[in-house]
């Protein structure tokens, strides 16, 4: 296997960048979540429509940002998305009041949509199939990598100066990250050309619909973990300290498995595609199972099962946006992303209250068990995607001119 060009490590390096950058305020405002509390005046339920807001107004703009993509062109894109989310931190940071907080947030969330937009479209572009989904993998490591730095860095920032300045040195971080993966992509080719009815197009083609439910079913399985495994440890006795261990675990999990999964799925050629997602979803079943029997044992058998859980329900993601793209046509590749992106993302945010009422009503017990079997639905569904042959690139007559700058 070749390995990748200069200019491919290159991209692939920006783009992670980027969306560590994203991730940093995005995954990571839950650290100084008390501190928000404090200076804001927020109760529990408005402290978490803070915690989501950045993620809300990237699920409701991934779809517009493909279109921004492909119509302006990579890099007039994410300048643009950049400069909108910089500014978004920007006003949070100065903001007096939740509800100004909750919409600088918004619209920085908003502008961040670019990035994951732009990048997968780029990684489309320049690796083969038998590259891809381990590079995407790569890109998606990004996500909890950022979640993990900013864990400890914005309660430092904050106790140094105050929220206003871990905002503003989030905003620092998203403007420097995205301006620099913006000039990467300056040399990008534009879409060949504009397909009429795109989103018909991406909804009809072959499997994606199916592929839909797939990612629907695992990202329950992937907020059920994420947001409830602290509370869960907790319960069954722990201390704080070993449910940090556990959340850590997890995350740990988290960026080593995309890399792994999107290695394994680039297999044959990139014609490994659908088993791969079959096995993270029964790895994260069987991980499901073994995670509540371990909460009536030892810190041990909880962390080895939190590893094993983390590895398969954490894992997926690369591997299901990569066989988006590869499903609809070439051209609308990263709209395609763009898609399944919005429908984890929407589904991501409206399913976490339902989650804690189970687990409030049924106990914690029954709550892994109902995980396991959306995992093991998911893997049902996904072993019926039809077999597609993944494009390994455009074809060279077919390459649209490269953009001037």
């Amino acid at each position: 296997m070749r390995p990748p060009t200069r200019s491919a490590t290159v991209v692939l390096t920006a783009a992670s960048t980027a969306q560590a950058a994203v991730s940093f305020i995005s995954f990571g405002l839950a650290a100084i979540g008390p501190q928000l509390r404090h200076t804001y005046g927020l109760s529990l339920a408005e402290l978490g429509a803070i915690l989501t807001a950045n993620l809300l107004g990237a699920g409701l703009a991934l779809v517009g940002a493909g279109v921004a993509v492909d119509g302006l062109g990579s890099r007039a894109a994410t300048l643009g998305g950049t400069a909108l989310a910089s500014a978004g931190l920007v006003a949070a940071a100065e903001s007096h009041s939740g509800a100004l907080l909750f919409a600088g947030l918004l619209v920085s969330g908003v502008g961040t949509a670019v990035v994951p937009v732009a990048g997968a479209g780029a990684l489309f572009r320049h690796y083969p199939a038998k590259r891809r989904a381990w590079a995407l993998g790569v890109r998606q490591m990004a996500v909890p990598l950022g979640g993990a730095v900013s864990a400890v860095a914005l309660p430092a920032l904050e106790a140094f100066g105050g929220v206003r300045l871990a905002l503003l040195v989030g905003a620092a971080f998203v403007c420097a990250t995205g301006v620099a993966f913006a000039l990467v992509l300056g040399g990008e080719a534009r879409p060949i050309a504009r397909t009429p009815r795109a989103f018909r197009s991406i909804l009809r083609a072959d499997g994606m619909r199916r592929l839909l439910v797939v990612g629907c079913l695992y990202v329950l399985v992937l907020q059920a973990l994420i947001s409830y495994l602290v509370p869960a440890v907790r319960a069954a006795g722990f201390s704080s300290f070993v449910a940090s261990a556990a959340f850590l675990t997890v995350n740990v999990a988290a960026m080593v498995s995309r890399v792994v999964w999107g290695h394994v799925a680039d297999r044959a050629s990139g014609g490994r595609r659908v088993r791969t997602l079959v096995e993270t979803g029964v790895v994260a079943a069987v991980g499901a199972v073994l995670f509540a029997g371990a909460l009536h044992l030892g810190v041990a058998a909880v962390l080895a099962t939190a590893l094993a859980f983390g590895f398969g329900a954490l894992g997926w993601n690369a591997v299901l946006y990569v066989m988006a793209g590869e499903r609809a046509p070439v051209e609308l590749a990263g709209r395609s992303f763009a898609v399944a992106a919005t429908v984890v993302f929407v589904v991501s945010g409206i399913c976490t209250p339902p989650l804690g009422a189970l687990a409030d009503h049924a106990g914690w017990d029954t709550f892994w068990l109902v995980t396991a079997v959306l995992a093991g639905a998911g893997a049902l569904v996904a072993a019926r995607l039809p077999r597609a042959t993944a494009p390994l690139a455009l074809p060279a007559r077919a390459r649209p001119p490269r953009e001037a700058g």
